[in-house]
Protein backbone atom coordinates (compact mmCIF):
# COMPACT_ATOMS: atom_id res chain seq x y z
CA UNK A 1 0.00 0.00 0.00
CA UNK A 2 2.75 2.45 1.24
CA UNK A 3 5.02 1.40 -1.27
CA UNK A 4 2.88 1.61 -4.17
CA UNK A 5 1.59 5.62 -3.83
CA UNK A 6 5.38 6.26 -3.59
CA UNK A 7 5.86 4.83 -6.18
CA UNK A 8 3.27 6.70 -8.12
CA UNK A 9 4.73 9.95 -6.73
CA UNK A 10 8.49 8.88 -7.79
CA UNK A 11 7.48 8.68 -11.08
CA UNK A 12 7.13 11.77 -12.17
CA UNK A 13 10.52 12.62 -10.74
CA UNK A 14 13.70 12.56 -12.42
CA UNK A 15 15.95 10.28 -10.93
CA UNK A 16 19.75 10.61 -11.06
CA UNK A 17 20.95 6.72 -11.65
CA UNK A 18 24.24 6.35 -8.80
CA UNK A 19 25.60 2.95 -7.46
CA UNK A 20 25.55 2.55 -4.14
CA UNK A 21 27.47 -0.32 -3.46
CA UNK A 22 28.83 -2.65 -5.94
CA UNK A 23 30.67 -0.51 -8.85
CA UNK A 24 29.11 1.01 -12.24
CA UNK A 25 30.05 -0.58 -15.32
CA UNK A 26 33.52 0.28 -16.54
CA UNK A 27 34.98 1.21 -13.37
CA UNK A 28 35.83 -2.06 -11.81
CA UNK A 29 39.31 -3.79 -11.56
CA UNK A 30 40.24 -5.71 -15.34
CA UNK A 31 39.74 -9.14 -13.63
CA UNK A 32 36.18 -8.79 -13.09
CA UNK A 33 35.47 -7.11 -16.54
CA UNK A 34 37.01 -9.93 -18.07
CA UNK A 35 34.12 -12.33 -16.29
CA UNK A 36 30.57 -12.27 -17.18
CA UNK A 37 28.83 -9.87 -14.95
CA UNK A 38 25.12 -9.94 -13.87
CA UNK A 39 24.05 -6.59 -12.66
CA UNK A 40 21.41 -6.58 -10.01
CA UNK A 41 19.11 -3.42 -8.95
CA UNK A 42 17.76 -2.80 -6.22
CA UNK A 43 16.71 -0.47 -3.34
CA UNK A 44 19.21 0.07 -0.64
CA UNK A 45 18.88 -2.41 2.20
CA UNK A 46 17.54 -1.50 5.22
CA UNK A 47 20.30 -2.36 7.63
CA UNK A 48 23.89 -3.21 6.84
CA UNK A 49 23.48 -6.29 8.30
CA UNK A 50 20.99 -6.87 5.05
CA UNK A 51 24.19 -5.19 2.65
CA UNK A 52 26.72 -7.46 4.37
CA UNK A 53 25.08 -10.75 3.78
CA UNK A 54 24.09 -9.76 -0.06
CA UNK A 55 27.77 -8.66 -0.30
CA UNK A 56 28.32 -12.30 1.03
CA UNK A 57 26.17 -14.15 -0.81
CA UNK A 58 27.37 -12.23 -4.58
CA UNK A 59 31.14 -13.39 -3.09
CA UNK A 60 30.60 -16.69 -2.71
CA UNK A 61 28.56 -17.05 -6.06
CA UNK A 62 31.71 -15.80 -8.24
CA UNK A 63 33.63 -18.44 -6.15
CA UNK A 64 31.52 -20.78 -7.74
CA UNK A 65 30.27 -20.01 -11.05
CA UNK A 66 33.13 -17.62 -12.20
CA UNK A 67 30.20 -15.03 -12.98
CA UNK A 68 30.75 -11.39 -11.14
CA UNK A 69 27.37 -9.80 -9.44
CA UNK A 70 27.48 -6.24 -9.27
CA UNK A 71 24.83 -5.11 -6.86
CA UNK A 72 23.37 -1.67 -7.88
CA UNK A 73 21.86 -0.65 -4.37
CA UNK A 74 20.62 2.78 -4.93
CA UNK A 75 17.39 5.19 -3.71
CA UNK A 76 14.41 3.57 -2.04
CA UNK A 77 11.77 0.82 -3.22
CA UNK A 78 9.36 3.39 -5.07
CA UNK A 79 12.35 4.85 -7.08
CA UNK A 80 13.56 2.09 -8.47
CA UNK A 81 11.29 1.88 -11.59
CA UNK A 82 11.89 5.27 -12.57
CA UNK A 83 15.81 4.15 -12.20
CA UNK A 84 15.23 1.17 -13.83
CA UNK A 85 14.05 3.41 -16.92
CA UNK A 86 16.77 5.83 -16.94
CA UNK A 87 18.90 2.86 -17.08
CA UNK A 88 17.20 2.06 -20.40
CA UNK A 89 17.56 5.16 -21.68
CA UNK A 90 21.26 5.46 -21.03
CA UNK A 91 21.86 2.25 -22.75
CA UNK A 92 23.66 1.07 -18.75
CA UNK A 93 23.44 -2.72 -18.29
CA UNK A 94 20.43 -4.28 -15.68
CA UNK A 95 19.96 -8.14 -15.25
CA UNK A 96 17.54 -8.42 -12.90
CA UNK A 97 15.83 -5.82 -11.15
CA UNK A 98 13.62 -6.19 -7.48
CA UNK A 99 10.40 -4.29 -7.59
CA UNK A 100 6.80 -4.94 -6.66
CA UNK A 101 4.51 -6.72 -8.47
CA UNK A 102 1.95 -4.40 -7.74
CA UNK A 103 3.62 -2.03 -9.99
CA UNK A 104 4.09 -4.63 -12.53
CA UNK A 105 0.54 -4.91 -12.72
CA UNK A 106 -0.02 -1.62 -12.96
CA UNK A 107 2.92 -0.11 -14.97
CA UNK A 108 5.42 -2.17 -15.97
CA UNK A 109 4.09 -4.53 -17.18
CA UNK A 110 1.61 -2.53 -19.56
CA UNK A 111 4.91 -0.63 -20.62
CA UNK A 112 6.37 -4.07 -21.17
CA UNK A 113 9.39 -2.93 -19.37
CA UNK A 114 10.02 -6.52 -18.10
CA UNK A 115 10.62 -10.24 -19.17
CA UNK A 116 7.85 -13.19 -19.04
CA UNK A 117 9.69 -15.73 -16.68
CA UNK A 118 7.26 -18.47 -17.11
CA UNK A 119 9.67 -21.00 -19.04
CA UNK A 120 13.08 -19.56 -17.32
CA UNK A 121 11.24 -20.38 -13.62
CA UNK A 122 9.67 -23.72 -14.74
CA UNK A 123 12.48 -25.85 -12.78
CA UNK A 124 12.74 -23.58 -10.00
CA UNK A 125 8.66 -23.37 -9.11
CA UNK A 126 9.07 -26.07 -6.41
CA UNK A 127 11.07 -23.81 -4.46
CA UNK A 128 8.34 -21.98 -2.78
CA UNK A 129 5.69 -22.96 -0.79
CA UNK A 130 2.61 -23.71 -2.62
CA UNK A 131 0.63 -20.44 -3.39
CA UNK A 132 3.33 -18.21 -3.04
CA UNK A 133 3.59 -17.32 -6.59
CA UNK A 134 0.27 -16.75 -7.23
CA UNK A 135 0.18 -12.99 -7.57
CA UNK A 136 3.28 -13.03 -9.60
CA UNK A 137 1.38 -14.71 -12.16
CA UNK A 138 -0.81 -12.44 -14.47
CA UNK A 139 -2.75 -13.33 -17.34
CA UNK A 140 -1.05 -16.74 -16.94
CA UNK A 141 2.47 -15.74 -17.16
CA UNK A 142 5.01 -15.61 -14.14
CA UNK A 143 6.29 -11.52 -14.65
CA UNK A 144 8.98 -12.03 -11.26
CA UNK A 145 9.64 -14.03 -8.07
CA UNK A 146 9.15 -12.89 -4.65
CA UNK A 147 11.78 -12.18 -2.60
CA UNK A 148 11.05 -10.54 0.73
CA UNK A 149 8.60 -10.92 3.22
CA UNK A 150 4.93 -11.44 2.52
CA UNK A 151 2.70 -8.63 4.58
CA UNK A 152 -1.22 -8.64 5.64
CA UNK A 153 -3.61 -6.15 6.98
CA UNK A 154 -3.87 -7.26 10.83
CA UNK A 155 -5.16 -5.85 14.07
CA UNK A 156 -2.95 -5.61 17.01
CA UNK A 157 -3.78 -5.57 21.11
CA UNK A 158 -2.36 -5.42 24.57
CA UNK A 159 -2.88 -8.58 25.81
CA UNK A 160 -1.15 -7.68 29.20
CA UNK A 161 -3.92 -5.16 29.59
CA UNK A 162 -6.53 -7.58 28.08
CA UNK A 163 -5.73 -10.17 30.75
CA UNK A 164 -6.07 -7.30 33.26
CA UNK A 165 -9.87 -6.60 32.43
CA UNK A 166 -10.36 -9.74 31.74
CA UNK A 167 -11.03 -9.48 27.81
CA UNK A 168 -10.75 -11.75 25.19
CA UNK A 169 -9.80 -10.48 21.69
CA UNK A 170 -13.12 -9.50 19.76
CA UNK A 171 -14.52 -11.93 16.99
CA UNK A 172 -17.94 -10.09 16.15
CA UNK A 173 -18.81 -6.44 15.36
CA UNK A 174 -20.81 -6.50 18.82
CA UNK A 175 -17.88 -8.31 20.73
CA UNK A 176 -15.77 -5.35 19.27
CA UNK A 177 -18.51 -2.20 20.79
CA UNK A 178 -18.67 -4.30 24.23
CA UNK A 179 -14.49 -4.89 24.27
CA UNK A 180 -14.44 -0.90 23.31
CA UNK A 181 -16.51 0.29 25.52
CA UNK A 182 -15.17 -1.60 28.84
CA UNK A 183 -11.65 -0.06 27.74
CA UNK A 184 -12.64 3.67 27.90
CA UNK A 185 -15.01 2.90 31.19
CA UNK A 186 -11.93 1.08 32.80
CA UNK A 187 -8.98 3.16 31.08
CA UNK A 188 -10.04 6.46 30.09
CA UNK A 189 -8.00 5.40 26.63
CA UNK A 190 -8.97 5.14 23.40
CA UNK A 191 -9.55 1.65 22.34
CA UNK A 192 -8.28 1.48 19.11
CA UNK A 193 -5.93 3.41 17.13
CA UNK A 194 -5.30 3.66 13.20
CA UNK A 195 -2.70 5.91 11.18
CA UNK A 196 -5.16 8.13 9.29
CA UNK A 197 -3.16 10.79 8.26
CA UNK A 198 -1.25 8.63 6.47
CA UNK A 199 -3.72 9.44 3.06
CA UNK A 200 -2.40 5.56 1.79
CA UNK A 201 -3.23 3.72 4.33
CA UNK A 202 -6.87 4.11 4.08
CA UNK A 203 -7.74 1.82 1.36
CA UNK A 204 -6.18 -1.17 4.05
CA UNK A 205 -9.55 -0.47 6.21
CA UNK A 206 -12.13 -1.07 3.03
CA UNK A 207 -10.08 -4.20 1.84
CA UNK A 208 -11.52 -5.95 4.64
CA UNK A 209 -15.05 -4.69 5.07
CA UNK A 210 -15.11 -5.12 1.22
CA UNK A 211 -13.92 -8.70 1.23
CA UNK A 212 -17.01 -9.67 3.70
CA UNK A 213 -20.04 -6.99 2.33
CA UNK A 214 -18.90 -9.04 -1.27
CA UNK A 215 -19.91 -11.86 0.24
CA UNK A 216 -15.69 -12.97 -0.18
CA UNK A 217 -15.62 -12.15 -3.37
CA UNK A 218 -13.77 -8.93 -3.78
CA UNK A 219 -11.23 -9.71 -6.11
CA UNK A 220 -13.91 -11.06 -9.20
CA UNK A 221 -15.88 -7.98 -8.20
CA UNK A 222 -13.29 -5.57 -8.71
CA UNK A 223 -12.27 -7.26 -11.98
CA UNK A 224 -15.23 -6.81 -13.24
CA UNK A 225 -15.77 -3.13 -12.49
CA UNK A 226 -12.07 -2.75 -13.81
CA UNK A 227 -12.76 -4.63 -17.07
CA UNK A 228 -16.11 -2.18 -17.42
CA UNK A 229 -18.46 -4.88 -16.86
CA UNK A 230 -20.53 -3.75 -13.88
CA UNK A 231 -20.29 -0.04 -11.93
CA UNK A 232 -18.91 -0.02 -8.70
CA UNK A 233 -21.80 1.56 -7.47
CA UNK A 234 -24.15 -1.03 -5.85
CA UNK A 235 -24.90 -2.00 -2.05
CA UNK A 236 -21.98 -4.08 -1.57
CA UNK A 237 -19.20 -1.51 -2.35
CA UNK A 238 -21.59 1.31 0.02
CA UNK A 239 -21.76 -0.91 2.77
CA UNK A 240 -17.91 -1.36 2.47
CA UNK A 241 -18.00 2.26 3.39
CA UNK A 242 -20.68 1.94 5.86
CA UNK A 243 -18.33 -0.69 7.72
CA UNK A 244 -15.78 1.93 8.15
CA UNK A 245 -18.12 4.91 9.29
CA UNK A 246 -19.05 2.18 12.05
CA UNK A 247 -15.51 2.11 13.42
CA UNK A 248 -16.01 5.69 14.24
CA UNK A 249 -19.66 6.09 15.08
CA UNK A 250 -19.52 3.15 17.56
CA UNK A 251 -16.70 4.06 19.44
CA UNK A 252 -14.44 1.59 18.73
CA UNK A 253 -11.94 4.11 16.52
CA UNK A 254 -11.50 8.03 17.58
CA UNK A 255 -10.69 11.00 15.64
CA UNK A 256 -7.40 11.17 17.06
CA UNK A 257 -7.04 8.48 14.20
CA UNK A 258 -7.59 11.29 11.50
CA UNK A 259 -4.71 13.30 12.74
CA UNK A 260 -2.18 10.23 13.28
CA UNK A 261 0.71 8.71 11.24
CA UNK A 262 2.57 5.76 11.31
CA UNK A 263 5.11 6.11 13.48
CA UNK A 264 2.24 8.23 16.06
CA UNK A 265 0.20 5.61 15.60
CA UNK A 266 2.72 3.19 16.99
CA UNK A 267 3.68 5.35 19.71
CA UNK A 268 0.43 5.89 21.05
CA UNK A 269 0.05 2.09 21.10
CA UNK A 270 3.16 1.33 22.96
CA UNK A 271 2.31 4.68 25.42
CA UNK A 272 -1.07 2.46 26.17
CA UNK A 273 -2.97 5.72 25.42
CA UNK A 274 -4.60 2.78 22.86
CA UNK A 275 -5.14 -0.90 23.50
CA UNK A 276 -5.16 -2.15 20.12
CA UNK A 277 -4.21 -0.68 16.63
CA UNK A 278 -5.19 -1.23 13.42
CA UNK A 279 -2.17 -1.81 10.74
CA UNK A 280 -0.10 -3.79 8.86
CA UNK A 281 2.43 -6.52 9.39
CA UNK A 282 5.23 -4.66 8.45
CA UNK A 283 4.86 -2.32 11.47
CA UNK A 284 4.80 -5.47 14.03
CA UNK A 285 8.66 -5.06 15.16
CA UNK A 286 8.13 -1.77 15.45
CA UNK A 287 5.34 -2.40 17.74
CA UNK A 288 7.49 -5.41 19.35
CA UNK A 289 10.56 -2.90 20.36
CA UNK A 290 8.54 -0.06 21.51
CA UNK A 291 6.35 -1.79 23.96
CA UNK A 292 7.19 -3.09 27.61
CA UNK A 293 3.99 -5.57 27.61
CA UNK A 294 2.80 -8.18 25.48
CA UNK A 295 1.95 -7.65 22.33
CA UNK A 296 -0.64 -10.26 20.20
CA UNK A 297 -2.76 -10.13 17.29
CA UNK A 298 -6.55 -11.01 16.52
CA UNK A 299 -8.62 -11.46 12.89
CA UNK A 300 -10.31 -8.40 11.64
CA UNK A 301 -13.31 -9.03 13.51
CA UNK A 302 -17.06 -10.31 11.35
CA UNK A 303 -19.15 -7.26 10.70
CA UNK A 304 -21.19 -9.05 8.19
CA UNK A 305 -23.74 -11.82 8.37
CA UNK A 306 -23.23 -15.08 6.54
CA UNK A 307 -19.93 -14.00 5.13
CA UNK A 308 -16.80 -15.09 6.76
CA UNK A 309 -13.60 -12.96 8.03
CA UNK A 310 -11.09 -12.42 5.44
CA UNK A 311 -7.55 -10.20 5.07
CA UNK A 312 -5.86 -8.56 2.34
CA UNK A 313 -2.53 -10.22 1.74
CA UNK A 314 0.46 -9.76 -0.54
CA UNK A 315 3.64 -11.58 -1.60
CA UNK A 316 5.88 -10.20 -3.84
CA UNK A 317 6.01 -6.41 -1.99
CA UNK A 318 9.51 -7.05 -3.24
CA UNK A 319 9.99 -9.34 -6.37
CA UNK A 320 12.84 -9.88 -8.56
CA UNK A 321 12.64 -9.84 -12.48
CA UNK A 322 14.38 -9.33 -15.55
CA UNK A 323 13.80 -6.18 -17.56
CA UNK A 324 12.75 -6.50 -21.27
CA UNK A 325 15.60 -4.60 -21.88
CA UNK A 326 18.32 -6.92 -20.58
CA UNK A 327 21.05 -8.39 -23.00
CA UNK A 328 19.58 -12.02 -24.16
CA UNK A 329 23.23 -13.17 -24.39
CA UNK A 330 23.42 -12.68 -20.41
CA UNK A 331 20.04 -14.12 -19.30
CA UNK A 332 21.26 -17.66 -18.99
CA UNK A 333 23.70 -16.01 -16.19
CA UNK A 334 21.05 -13.73 -14.46
CA UNK A 335 19.26 -17.49 -14.25
CA UNK A 336 22.36 -18.92 -12.81
CA UNK A 337 22.26 -16.08 -9.91
CA UNK A 338 18.69 -16.59 -9.56
CA UNK A 339 18.75 -20.59 -8.89
CA UNK A 340 21.71 -19.78 -6.51
CA UNK A 341 19.34 -17.12 -4.72
CA UNK A 342 16.94 -19.63 -4.30
CA UNK A 343 18.68 -22.68 -2.64
CA UNK A 344 17.25 -22.85 0.86
CA UNK A 345 20.63 -21.74 2.59
CA UNK A 346 21.36 -18.93 0.36
CA UNK A 347 17.55 -17.78 0.85
CA UNK A 348 18.21 -18.07 4.21
CA UNK A 349 20.89 -16.36 5.19
CA UNK A 350 18.95 -13.26 2.94
CA UNK A 351 15.54 -13.62 3.49
CA UNK A 352 15.86 -14.00 7.51
CA UNK A 353 17.80 -11.20 8.41
CA UNK A 354 14.98 -8.66 8.77
CA UNK A 355 12.94 -11.47 10.93
CA UNK A 356 10.40 -12.26 8.09
CA UNK A 357 7.03 -12.79 9.05
CA UNK A 358 6.43 -14.98 6.41
CA UNK A 359 7.97 -18.02 4.57
CA UNK A 360 8.18 -17.30 0.83
CA UNK A 361 11.33 -19.51 -0.43
CA UNK A 362 11.69 -22.93 0.99
CA UNK A 363 13.87 -22.80 3.96
CA UNK A 364 13.96 -19.28 4.12
CA UNK A 365 12.13 -18.53 7.67
CA UNK A 366 12.90 -17.45 10.99
CA UNK A 367 11.94 -18.49 14.54
CA UNK A 368 8.86 -16.95 14.58
CA UNK A 369 7.11 -15.79 17.99
CA UNK A 370 3.46 -16.39 19.42
CA UNK A 371 2.37 -13.24 16.81
CA UNK A 372 4.19 -14.63 13.94
CA UNK A 373 3.09 -18.62 14.82
CA UNK A 374 -0.90 -16.88 14.92
CA UNK A 375 -0.58 -14.56 11.40
CA UNK A 376 0.42 -17.90 9.57
CA UNK A 377 -2.04 -20.06 11.13
CA UNK A 378 -5.26 -17.96 11.16
CA UNK A 379 -4.76 -15.10 9.17
CA UNK A 380 -2.64 -16.31 5.81
CA UNK A 381 -5.54 -19.26 5.32
CA UNK A 382 -8.63 -16.20 5.64
CA UNK A 383 -7.03 -13.53 3.57
CA UNK A 384 -7.12 -12.35 -0.17
CA UNK A 385 -4.73 -10.40 -2.22
CA UNK A 386 -4.48 -6.56 -1.85
CA UNK A 387 -6.47 -4.65 -4.35
CA UNK A 388 -4.19 -2.21 -5.02
CA UNK A 389 -2.40 -4.35 -6.55
CA UNK A 390 -5.19 -4.85 -9.02
CA UNK A 391 -6.71 -1.55 -9.56
CA UNK A 392 -4.91 1.65 -11.04
CA UNK A 393 -3.73 4.41 -8.83
CA UNK A 394 -6.32 6.79 -10.05
CA UNK A 395 -9.37 4.43 -8.09
CA UNK A 396 -6.62 3.97 -5.42
CA UNK A 397 -6.40 7.82 -4.81
CA UNK A 398 -10.05 7.90 -5.06
CA UNK A 399 -10.57 5.90 -1.89
CA UNK A 400 -7.73 7.35 -0.09
CA UNK A 401 -9.83 10.73 -0.63
CA UNK A 402 -13.27 9.10 0.06
CA UNK A 403 -12.71 6.98 2.71
CA UNK A 404 -11.71 9.00 5.45
CA UNK A 405 -14.90 11.76 4.23
CA UNK A 406 -17.43 9.14 4.85
CA UNK A 407 -15.69 8.05 7.75
CA UNK A 408 -16.05 11.50 9.18
CA UNK A 409 -19.50 12.52 7.72
CA UNK A 410 -18.35 14.95 5.16
CA UNK A 411 -19.70 12.24 2.55
CA UNK A 412 -22.21 9.57 2.11
CA UNK A 413 -21.34 6.15 0.51
CA UNK A 414 -23.41 6.84 -1.94
CA UNK A 415 -21.26 9.74 -2.78
CA UNK A 416 -18.20 7.80 -2.52
CA UNK A 417 -18.51 5.14 -5.03
CA UNK A 418 -19.99 7.28 -7.40
CA UNK A 419 -16.29 9.30 -7.05
CA UNK A 420 -14.80 5.83 -7.19
CA UNK A 421 -16.65 5.47 -10.68
CA UNK A 422 -15.58 8.45 -12.36
CA UNK A 423 -12.15 8.32 -10.89
CA UNK A 424 -12.17 4.63 -13.70
CA UNK A 425 -14.26 6.13 -16.44
CA UNK A 426 -11.73 9.01 -16.22
CA UNK A 427 -8.61 6.90 -16.26
CA UNK A 428 -10.10 5.17 -19.40
CA UNK A 429 -11.57 7.86 -21.43
CA UNK A 430 -7.60 10.08 -20.41
CA UNK A 431 -5.18 7.29 -20.62
CA UNK A 432 -6.80 4.45 -22.28
CA UNK A 433 -6.47 2.28 -19.28
CA UNK A 434 -7.47 -1.52 -19.65
CA UNK A 435 -7.39 -3.88 -16.89
CA UNK A 436 -6.45 -6.69 -18.62
CA UNK A 437 -3.59 -5.60 -20.75
CA UNK A 438 -1.95 -8.68 -21.89
CA UNK A 439 -5.16 -9.41 -23.52
CA UNK A 440 -4.49 -6.66 -25.91
CA UNK A 441 -1.17 -7.23 -26.89
CA UNK A 442 -0.05 -8.24 -30.62
CA UNK A 443 2.64 -10.96 -31.54
CA UNK A 444 5.16 -8.25 -31.52
CA UNK A 445 3.91 -6.91 -28.13
CA UNK A 446 4.65 -10.40 -27.10
CA UNK A 447 8.01 -10.68 -28.85
CA UNK A 448 9.18 -7.35 -26.71
CA UNK A 449 9.15 -9.82 -23.60
CA UNK A 450 9.72 -12.97 -24.20
CA UNK A 451 13.21 -14.20 -23.82
CA UNK A 452 15.26 -15.46 -26.83
CA UNK A 453 18.06 -17.72 -25.44
CA UNK A 454 20.92 -18.11 -27.90
CA UNK A 455 21.35 -21.79 -28.66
Amino acid sequence: MKKLLAFVMAAAMTFSLTACGGQKEGSGAASEQEKPTVVYLAEVPASTEEQKAWEEVAADFEKESGIHVELRFQGTWAEIPQALQTAKMSGEQIDLVKVGIGTIRSTLGPAKAVMDMTDLMADYTDRFPEGVLDSCYIGGHLWAFPYADASCTTCLYNKTMFDELGLQPPTTMEEWVAVSEKITAEKGIMPMIFHGKDGWSWPMLYFDTFAQTSGNDSIAQVESFLQGSTKFTGDAQKQGFVLIKDLFDKGIMTSASFDTDADGMIATFAQQKAAMMFCGTWDYDSVKAASDFEVAAFEFPLMVEGARREHAFGVGDGAISIPSFADQNNIKNSMKFVEYLLRPEVAHKLLTVNTPKFEVVKGAMADGDTVTEYLNQYVVPNSVMFLDWIWPSEVNDAFSQTIPAVASGNMTPEQAVEVVQAAYDTAVAEKEYTYDWWNTWTDEDWAKVTPQLPE
